[in-house]
Parts: structure tokens; sequence; C-alpha cells
């Protein structure tokens, strides 16, 4: 088989090597998107559709290689080698699975599925499922957050569907695969004509969203390397700039108990699953809510959640003390640019945004306070900043030191709006679709959202299994959850109803 060339590779910057870690150590099992089309696929349409993806995008087929006998930690991801693989085999990224229907034991499946760096397959895999009860076909694909994000996941499935709908059903592929297994996805020499000239730059590079400001880059090398320095300044100036003017959203915030889990950290990727559906008529109230109040959706959400968390989990492990919320947004690096990143459909793009509350007592409130600390953290873009500034730290020491601490840095909830989702073509159209994810090492609970082209919303809530013990008396504290969240949504709807 022939070599890759060394312009087709390059080596990982510095997000690329913090999810290198992530990926490599166990930190992380994946995220994925699933949809159900509108109409039946064959396989060997699929795998047409694959093979003319990747052979307009290389970006899927990179995969990281280690290099021999070397130290991860003691390199910082500097042995590590991004490059295009040489072959991708459709049953090494393919599988088939016959299931009830597609639910939350659906979800703990693919959370199993694992990456694999350091070989020559790609850094996503596609399960299809069969429903049983009805004999409609889903497909899950699974992604490493290397080099993907969720609003690239929404982009490899829109891909896959345009380029179903362009290739249509042709009854002669299956015959040619037939003939021609294994089928060859991608093959470097063979597909050598399709290949850039040069392997893409990473996402973090393609813009300036993640560059640190000089005085926070100055602040840390003046710690690293005069230890005086470090003894008489504060303890870290920049830290405390970013945490109050982006994070700390009141006084009355700082001030109070910030919701952490009593449990030590563990090294364990086990996660729960609680889907919640929201139709195309209670998704028009909401919206129509959220335009009177002046917040968006993820807004509501975010509150609606920790309300309901504040009164189920909270109350189990903390009884009635009065204790806020750390929530954790994520917020899509693209809204900032267009022509700069039009090639990064792909990549990690994303960042995370921490906004503290005190107790949630009144819901529009609590809304108003969030979404103003919220607009705060996306236009001065801190957080990217914040992230910018791991290129100077040590992500395999940066994980690793969270396992056995209680708390380990891992917010209250985080929340991930990846908005609405149009469809790609007119023939292999949306009918369902989830965006789940893994807890893990991490989160404590992660509330997953889209909204399909049919304005209906799937809301995927993920958690540690940990939290399937608590009580309140005799009920369950996720039930009271999923209770209580579905309660709050609909007093929300019916008060935009009285309203109009």
């Amino acid at each position: 088989m022939v070599e890759v060339q060394e312009r087709h590779k390059r080596s990982p910057d510095f997000n690329e090597r913090y999810y290198i870690c992530r990926g490599s150590e166990g930190f992380y099992s994946n995220f994925n998107i699933t949809v159900k089309y509108s109409k039946d696929f064959s396989n060997a349409l699929l795998a047409n559709a694959i093979k003319m993806m990747i052979r307009k995008n290389s970006w899927l087929a990179h995969n990281f290689f280690k290099e021999p006998g070397t130290d991860s930690e003691a390199h910082n991801g500097h042995n590590w080698t991004l490059r295009i693989i040489k072959r991708i085999v459709f049953d090494e990224v393919v599988s088939f699975r016959k299931i009830e229907r597609f639910d939350k034991l659906a979800l703990e499946q693919l959370n199993e599925v694992r990456f694999q760096m350091d070989v020559e397959k790609p850094l996503w895999k596609i399960i299809v499922w069969e429903e049983a009860n009805n004999e409609d076909k889903l497909i899950s694909v699974c992604f490493d957050h290397s080099q993907y994000d969720g609003l690239s996941g929404v982009q490899f499935q829109k891909d896959l569907s345009k380029e179903m709908a362009l290739l249509c059903e042709d009854d002669g592929h299956n015959v040619v695969f037939q003939m021609l297994e294994p089928i060859i996805l991608f093959d470097y020499e063979r597909d050598f004509e399709y290949l850039p000239k040069s392997i893409m730059g990473s996402a973090e590079l393609a813009t300036d969203l993640y560059t640190p400001p000089v005085s926070s880059v100055i602040d840390h090398h003046l710690r690293t390397y005069l230890p005086l320095y470090q003894k008489v300044a504060d303890k870290s100036w920049w830290w405390w700039w970013w945490w109050s003017s982006a994070s700390k959203s009141s006084a009355s915030a700082t001030s109070l108990k910030i919701w952490t889990n009593p449990e030590p950290v563990k090294k364990d990727l086990s996660t729960a699953y609680e889907i919640f559906k929201l139709d195309a008529v209670v998704m028009e109230k909401l919206m129509q809510f959220c335009r009177s109040q002046k917040v968006t959706l993820t807004t509501l959400l975010d509150i609606v959640a920790v309300k309901a968390l504040q009164n189920s989990v909270f109350k189990a492990t903390h009884g009635d003390e009065p204790i806020g919320s750390d929530s954790y947004v994520a917020i899509n690096g693209r809204r900032y640019y267009s022509e700069d990143i039009q090639n990064f459909k792909y990549g990690t793009m994303v960042c995370g945004h921490h906004i503290l509350l005190p107790p949630i007592e009144n819901l529009n409130a609590a809304m108003q306070e969030f979404s103003d600390k919220l607009c705060s953290g996306i236009k001065s873009r801190n957080s990217f900043k914040e992230i910018g500034m791991m290129q100077f730290s040590n992500a395999w020491k940066f994980l690793n030191n969270k396992i056995g601490k209680v708390g380990g840095g891992r917010p209250s909830m985080t929340i991930s709006n990846l908005g609405k989702v149009q469809n790609s073509n007119d023939i292999y159209q949306f009918k369902d679709m989830y965006f789940g994810a893994n807890a893990g090492v991490m989160y404590n609970f992660v509330l997953n959202c889209l909204t399909l082209p049919s304005n209906e919303m799937t809301i995927i809530f993920a958690y540690l299994p940990q939290f399937n013990s608590l009580k309140l008396g005799s009920t369950s504290a996720i039930e009271e959850f999923s209770k209580l969240f579905i309660k709050y949504i609909n007093e929300i709807s019916q008060q935009s109803s009285k309203t109009q």
C-alpha cells in the first residue's frame, strides 16, 4: 500500500491535542447525531453516498498517529501527527442493528462506541438501526470530538442525505458491490486525484477566535519563569477577569454555594438518558413567549431544566439548603464569521460559557439574568480566549487531575442547542432526529437539543447513572426531574396562550 505523502500530514494544534487526550486516554466516548429519513434507502446507496462525501471532503479521512515509543503527557501531545488515512472499508465503519424502537437504551448503546487513534480508520462510525415495529431505518453517526462538534455532526447528516438524493436508487450498484467486496469507500492511491494539495489546517487557527489577549500570555509566562512574580501577583488576575466578567451573574450568586456533585470524579464513561419531545404547537407557544420576554429558546430551556433539577436532584443531595447553579452553555464560534470559515463546516469551533445563578424562584426573572449574561459572554468572546490559553497547559495533567476530586471542575449542568436543522434536499428529508452525547468524566447533566424542519424539538437529557439511586422520599429524583421539566414547559406554553 502506498505511503501517505508529507503534504497530507501536519502537527495537531492545541485544541486538537486536548481532544486527542480526551479520546485516546478514555475521558470521553463520543457524541452522535441520529436521523430517521422520510424515504427508505439501500445499503448500496448508503455506501455510494459515503464514498462521494469523502471524495468531496478529505476531512472525513483524518486520524491522528502517535510516534512509537513516546509518552504523550511528557510531550503534551506534540508526539502525534494528523494525516489522511490510507483506506476506509465500509464494513469497518458501518454496522447494522435491529431494535424494537429507537429509545434511551439505543442511546446507551451509542455511548459504548469508542474511537481508536493511531489506526487506519476515520474518527466517525455509522450504525444503521432497523426498527422491528415499523421497519423504519435510522442512521446514527458517532463522532470523536477532536475533528467534529455538534454542528459538524449535523452537517455530516445533511451532506449524507444530499448525496443519497443526488445518487437516487440504482439497483445496479448492488451487483457492483457484490462483485467488489470488501467495499472500499476510500483508498489513498485510488482517490488521490480528489485530495487537496495539502491537508487542511485546524479549525482553531482558521480565525483569530481563540487568540488570547497579549496581557494574558504575558501573565502566563511571568508566572512560569519568575517564581517571585507568582508569589507577589494576585492568584490569577486574568482568570479573575474572565470569571467575573464572563461568568458571574450577580453578587448574590458569588456569595452562594454552587451545586456540585458530592461524589468524586471517576473515570467512568457510563451515561444514562431521557428523551423529551416538544411538538410544533408547543414550540410555537414557547417561541412566542421567548419573543415577548426577549430571550432565546436556549435561555428558556436552561432555566427550566435548572429549576427542575433544583427541585429534584439538588434537593435530594443537599436538602432544602439554598444552592445556586453553574450552567455551561455551548456557543457556536462560526456565528462570528462568514467567508473566513466557509471551509470549516466540519472541525471543532465551539466552547462553553459559564453562567452562575442563585436559586431560581421566579422563572421570568432568572431568564432575564441568564439572557443578559449569555449575550455579554457571546459579545466578549472571552470563553474562546480562555480555550486559547489551553495551549500553555498540559491536557494530560489537566484531565488526570480531575479524577478523584469532588466537583472536579464539572458544571452543574451543560446545555447545547443546535437550533433548527433544515433539510438539504427534497427526497431524503429529516423525519426524526436525536443529538446524544457522553456525560462521563466531564459533566453531570447535559441537555442536548435540536429542532426538526417540522418545528418539533427533540431534547436528550444525559446524566451520570449514579443519580438514578437518588430519592426524594420514595420517588426517584430523576423521575421527579422529568415530571417537573415537562410541567414547567407546559406552564410556560399555557401562559403564552393566555397572553395572545
